[in-house]
């Protein structure tokens, strides 16, 4: 694991595009629910390599909601994996004192899942080592929509006038109001997009981009992608 003590700067909020997790599937001749399956183990080392490195929040992006489109029989076999690795991961994740939170609107998931996943935040809110916030059934665009609906319900109410609205105003609408910016973005699969990926929030973010499928992401590379992070010199539009 990564000695953070030697670098110049560690991220304190990393987010991930866990992206690959079909095409490594296929690659190899395997169901894609074997893809999705490494895709969990990969997960779990990364939580726990970015909880030894000192991260403070690790955001990763789950299900999107234009991944509906995608066949039925394919959604549904991500909902009964969502369903038991909330179980599952559920003691391990208490041991190492991480706090699980859900960004994006889980009422549209199937029950079991859904019901799982709201336990699993429920029996990890003591965690304070690190912060795992699942995005799920989430969408950049529809996160920023609602923010704006919910201030143009405030002005039509004259709770607030629309002079008075800052950033500050947009932010404490969005789904986790009080998560600071990520700092880094790691992006695994070759691809060059944010595809619909807290959109707001990634305006000053170093952005990485692996060649590598999700699936074989392991925390070697994640400590890679930290020390990068730490050889950048981050100028915030100055």
């Amino acid at each position: 694991m990564i000695n953070a003590r030697a670098l110049a700067a560690v991220p304190q909020h990393v987010a991930i595009i866990m992206d690959g997790n079909r095409r490594w599937a296929r690659e190899r001749g395997l169901p894609i629910a074997e893809g999705y399956r490494r895709g969990v183990n990969a997960l779990r080392g990364s939580v726990r390599a970015a909880a030894a490195a000192g991260v403070g929040r690790l955001t990763v992006y789950g299900f999107s909601t234009e991944n509906w489109r995608r066949e039925a029989g394919e959604v549904g076999l991500l909902m009964q994996l969502y369903a038991a690795c909330a179980q599952s991961e559920k003691p391990d994740l208490i041991r190492q004192g991480v706090r699980v939170e859900i960004i994006g609107e889980l009422d549209a998931f199937a029950f079991p899942a859904r019901a799982a996943l709201r336990d699993l935040v429920e029996s990890t809110k003591g965690g304070t080592r690190i912060t795992l916030a699942l995005a799920l059934n989430y969408s950049g665009r529809n996160e920023i929509v609602r923010a704006v609906q919910s201030i143009a319900r405030d002005v039509a109410a004259h709770r607030i006038t629309p002079e008075s609205i800052d950033e500050s105003t947009l932010r404490a609408r969005m789904y986790a109001p009080h998560a600071a910016d990520p700092d880094l973005l790691i992006r695994t699969g070759a691809e060059f997009r944010v595809s619909n990926f807290l959109l707001y929030q990634l305006a000053y973010t170093e952005l990485l981009t692996l060649p590598v499928m999700w699936p074989d992401f392991d925390d070697v590379q994640f400590d890679a992608a930290v020390r990068e992070y730490s050889d950048r010199q981050r100028r915030f539009g100055a």
